[in-house]
């Protein structure tokens, strides 16, 4: 009698969940999607410390970075990251020896010496993304940019760690890998704004098979590059000395793609949405670049370093929309901590909003304006630039962010100096509308409908 009410209670349980699904409307999924910007205003009318759970507390203030993110204090990674176990891949492992152990490897794989050894591989894939926005610009014919630039970054970072494209760009046909990512994403999203949810979830026998036959493809992947006869390093021939490797491989595999392409393609994308905007720094760009040498319409990132527009464009669309905008979930321990000058209890959660410190105004003067200015002849617009912290902070910071910065480098400088860009025809109340990105761990991108104009001189 006992088990039987217990099996009704669940399954009720379950239907109600079901039903809150499918009640829910577009717009009710992005307003819970969207709470990344609810909290900035939290904070604009409560004060820098905000509860936003019952053990988690949300910290807008710059000094908390370094207090909660720096090498000198016992906060830890938080429960959130155990949500793999037994299995941890780089991102998830909360022992500080063990993940410094493991980091190494992904630093060597993301080492200078390695960049320089990636370059064709890369060159290869960004010819191909030439080709077809120069397709589109003959034929004046819109392209939808966030999906080509996601294309493209999947296509390069699969090339990158198993050896072989996913070849999107070429074929017209995107890998299930990549088609059950953005499909998944948004669910995904919901899920960690309810964590109960999620585990929940992972427990149920469906999607479990689901996720293990997702194991499986990224093991069969991985067990083809192995048996590849060739002598390019790639991703793969780094990560692959651990001595993890061999049974946590899959999900390594699985961080470098989804990690490697997803928050790219959001940074690119953005770009070309705020140069829309703001068409003057379109024509300042192309100036800087201009007398670049360059070569089958590629400029080497050596030349790219240090030029203060791209640098600028490139940083003021990572600071107004950072690819994973809520922050990270770290763990006060037992004896407490201070934080920004206040005790904190012991065993709470802490998040230091990445959206909100990038836009607040003790840190960035004018900061919901677009000024790529201020990264070079104007900075006295920023204040506090350790609150610029895209890639994360300290130990735990982005492993793969000097590959990121050369191909959001890389990418931008051949858009901007072979083409125009500008808002398809009919389709300007939709681009300014892309900007309303919802969060499902990083930015989740709508359609961006642009139209391309070659460049008389267009190289």
């Amino acid at each position: 009698m006992f088990e039987m009410q217990i099996q009704t209670y669940i399954v009720a349980f379950l239907t109600g969940i079901l039903l809150e699904f499918l009640l829910f409307s577009r717009n009710e999924w992005d307003r819970h999607l969207r709470f990344y910007v609810k909290l900035r205003k939290l904070h604009q009318q409560h004060s820098d410390f905000v509860r936003i759970r019952p053990r988690e507390i949300s910290i807008c203030n710059p000094d908390a970075i370094v207090d909660v993110h720096g090498p000198k204090n016992n906060i830890r990674k938080a429960e959130w990251y155990e949500q793999n176990y037994p299995f941890h891949t780089l991102q998830h492992i909360r022992v500080p020896a063990h993940h410094k152990r493991q980091r190494r490897y992904w630093d060597k794989a993301f080492h200078t010496k390695a960049l320089q050894e990636y370059t064709p591989q890369l060159t290869e894939h960004y010819n191909i993304m030439l080709n077809t926005l120069a397709r589109h610009a003959a034929s004046g014919t819109p392209i939808d940019a966030s999906a080509a630039f996601m294309d493209l970054f999947f296509d390069v970072i699969s090339h990158l760690s198993f050896g072989k494209s996913f070849n999107t760009l070429t074929n017209g046909q995107r890998n299930p890998i990549l088609r059950h990512f953005l499909k998944r994403q948004r669910a995904v999203g919901y899920a960690l704004l309810n964590m109960w949810m999620l585990h929940l979830i992972r427990n149920l026998a469906m999607p479990r098979k689901k996720l293990e036959d997702w194991e499986r493809w990224y093991d069969n992947a991985l067990e083809e590059r192995r048996k590849m006869q060739t002598t390019t390093p790639d991703i793969y021939t780094y990560l692959s000395q651990s001595d993890e490797f061999e049974y946590n491989g899959a999900r390594e595999a699985k961080l470098a793609v989804v990690a490697g392409a997803d928050t790219n393609a959001i940074t690119v994308s953005n770009v070309c949405n705020f140069l829309c905007q703001h068409g003057e720094y379109q024509a300042q760009l192309h100036e800087e670049l201009s007398g670049l040498p360059i070569l089958n319409g590629i400029i080497d990132d050596q030349h790219l370093i240090g030029k203060p527009y791209l640098t600028g464009i490139i940083n003021e669309a990572l600071r107004l929309h950072p690819p994973v905008p809520s922050g990270l979930h770290r763990l006060t321990p037992p004896e407490g901590a201070v934080i920004a000058g206040r005790f904190i209890p012991g065993d709470m959660v802490v998040t230091t909003p990445t959206y909100s410190l990038h836009r607040d105004p003790r840190a960035f003067l004018q900061p919901d304006e677009f000024i790529p200015e201020r990264w070079s002849s104007q900075p006295e617009l920023i204040l506090r630039k350790d609150a610029f912290l895209p890639f994360g902070y300290g130990a735990y910071n982005c492993a793969g962010r000097p590959l990121a910065l050369l191909q959001l480098r890389m990418v931008v400088a051949m858009v901007c100096n072979r083409f125009e860009i500008s808002f398809a025809p009919g389709k300007e109340a939709e681009c300014l509308q892309f900007q309303n990105q919802a969060d499902c761990f990083t930015l989740h991108l709508e359609r961006l409908p642009l139209l391309l104009k070659e460049r008389p001189n267009g190289r």
